[in-house]
């Protein structure tokens, strides 16, 4: 016959056992692993060259840069910030039109010109060739901060800088990061069965062409010219004499009649781009359309440039963060295609500390970083360079590393506090456990 001892040792075994169930529910439930970001790469960007050209932000309206993507993903907004012993709280804004999208606060010091990333919690979302706007604040409490700009008006042809409510032939230090998904495309913007001077197909933006018409007068005087000091072909154009339009298309191909797809846009008051997606020894033609919404004039005359075979190498193409881990990094790219190809620089950064840097061979198309830290945002720079010492200009790709959370994690003041009080309960369940049975045999 069972005891009353051994029916409170089971009572108790079966306290203790629901105990320790509890406590690790409660434990596992607290472990929230960090995932992986999307591998995300420049998208719009203008760089300062001349420290002493700054707006201290605080101004109403906000100071502001207008940008026109061409991913539908955004992630990262890196601005080049400086103060006199700044110190507080600044905040970034995506606006559309007069609409906030999106808002990142982050903390930081500094006293010198220096990159800040504002990396969003969840990528926002962007329509291709729309206009957007980043607006930046800072408390009120804090010493002055400053936004640097380049006041040259080419820095950036797709958007404006904004201070004391004023468009400014100037353009802030900015630089947007993001990715592009598949998203299923809308029906055709109209029959373009007649148009005569067709630029073909869709642009690199999966945007649709617009139907051509008349009433929109077409760009003339097209001219094209390869500058080895710009990287690029410069484009130039005579306005076309609608005023009432949005903007301009730059379209190119390899084929003067056919093939041709949007190289980019600038707005109505621009008449000048720079191509830098090129490679040596390659002829590219060029036609220019005024648009406004999705109708465009008929294009302009066709003008061409010829790359130099000794021209600097191709940015790589296709850069893309493949994998993350606690401490590593996976990257690929597309490999450079010119015949003195001599090989790549891939470094990593760390904000603005350069981590690693490493020469590759020219065949190499992947790279894996070891090593670095967990839970850690990184920007990967690759750079083309050929036999005569000549580069390209960067690619580049943003990184986030995984976070230690999945093990480490379960041991948070809340499940230590709650192994505690189970070990405790136990030994007290133990003590009066035998205390009784003691009991019952001296009875």
């Amino acid at each position: 016959m069972e005891t009353s001892g051994q029916r409170a040792m089971k009572r108790g075994v079966v306290f203790v056992l629901i105990a320790v169930l509890v406590a690790g529910t409660l434990a596992i439930s607290s472990i929230s692993p960090k995932k992986s970001r999307a591998a995300s790469t420049k998208d719009q960007s203008c760089a300062n060259v001349n420290e002493t050209f700054y707006m201290v932000i605080g101004n109403n309206p906000p100071e502001q840069q207008s940008f026109v993507p061409t991913q539908n993903r955004l992630t990262d907004i890196v601005l080049k910030l400086g103060g006199f012993n700044f110190n507080g709280d600044a905040t970034v804004a995506i606006l559309s039109g007069e609409s906030e999208i999106a808002v990142k606060t982050i903390t930081f010091a500094t006293s010198t010109p220096t990159y800040r990333t504002f990396t969003f919690a969840t990528p926002v979302t962007l329509t291709p060739g729309a206009t957007y706007k980043i607006w930046i604040d800072h408390n009120r409490s804090a010493s002055p901060l400053y936004w640097y700009y380049n006041s040259d008006p080419n820095c950036y042809p797709n958007g404006s800088a904004f201070w004391k409510g004023e468009a400014r032939s100037a353009d802030f230090d900015f630089a947007t990061y993001g990715y592009s998904v598949s998203e299923p495309s809308g029906p055709p913007s109209g029959d373009q069965t007649g148009d005569q001077e067709t630029t073909g197909g869709t642009t690199g933006t999966d945007e649709t062409l617009g139907t051509t018409t008349a009433s929109i007068a077409k760009p003339t005087n097209l001219t094209a010219a390869y500058s080895e000091s710009d990287h690029g072909v410069k484009l130039s154009w005579k306005a076309s004499t609608t005023t009432d339009i949005d903007g301009y298309k730059i379209f190119r191909s390899e084929n003067k009649d056919k093939g041709f797809t949007k190289a980019g846009e600038v707005k109505k008051d621009k008449v000048e781009y720079l191509d830098q997606d090129i490679a040596a020894a390659k002829t590219y033609y060029y036609q220019v359309r005024a648009y406004k919404g999705s109708e465009q004039s008929y294009s302009s005359n066709t003008a061409s440039a010829t790359i130099p075979a000794d021209a600097p190498p191709q940015k790589p193409q296709k850069l893309t963060v493949v994998g993350t881990t606690l401490d590593t990094i996976s990257v690929k790219w597309q490999a450079n295609t010119e015949a003195n190809l001599a090989g790549y620089t891939i470094t990593l950064y760390k904000g603005e500390e350069k981590v690693k840097s490493e020469e590759l061979k020219k065949d190499a198309t992947t790279y894996l970083f070891s090593g670095v830290e967990a839970g850690t945002s990184y920007i990967v720079e690759l750079v083309a360079k050929d036999d005569q010492g000549k580069s390209s200009l960067p690619a580049t790709a943003i990184a986030e590393t995984l976070a230690k959370a999945t093990i480490l994690s379960f041991f948070t003041p809340l499940t230590i506090s709650l192994i505690s009080a189970v070990i405790v309960l136990t030994g007290v369940l133990i003590f009066l456990i035998i205390r009784r049975q003691r009991k019952n045999r001296m009875v």
